[in-house]
């Protein structure tokens, strides 16, 4: 910026509008973000969490078809959140099933991987 330019811009207050204008667009992006936010979970919530967790683990290790031992299972506040991986289709499906099953969870995000040829 040019000396000129400067003193334009510090001599007119333009310089207050802009960082006014920047205070308020963080304010409002922070804003969003707070509502969007879920609320924190109940002592109730997360015992019902912890509830289907354990059964979703344990109907996965009764599983005759299937060997489930890199799957993994976060619930929170309802939504079961599926990670790790499977050797084959059938079995990624079949976890899917299995937490949809489960009393206490609503909601189901998959992020479990295919791993064809086993382990490396």
């Amino acid at each position: 910026m040019s000396r000129k330019a400067y003193s334009e811009f510090t001599a007119t207050g333009l310089w207050r509008r802009t960082l006014g204008s920047a205070v308020t667009c963080v304010a409002a992006a922070m804003l969003v973000a707070a509502c969007a936010a879920d609320p924190p979970a109940t002592s109730q919530q997360r015992q019902s969490d912890i509830r289907a967790m354990n059964e979703f683990y344990s109907k996965l290790a009764s599983d005759q078809d299937f060997y489930y031992p890199h799957v993994q299972i976060r619930v929170e506040n309802g939504i079961a959140h599926l990670s790790g991986y499977v050797w084959n289709t059938q079995a990624l499906y079949r976890a899917k099933e299995v937490a949809t099953r489960v009393p206490g969870i609503t909601e189901v995000v998959d992020n479990l991987e295919l791993e064809r040829d086993g382990l490396h």
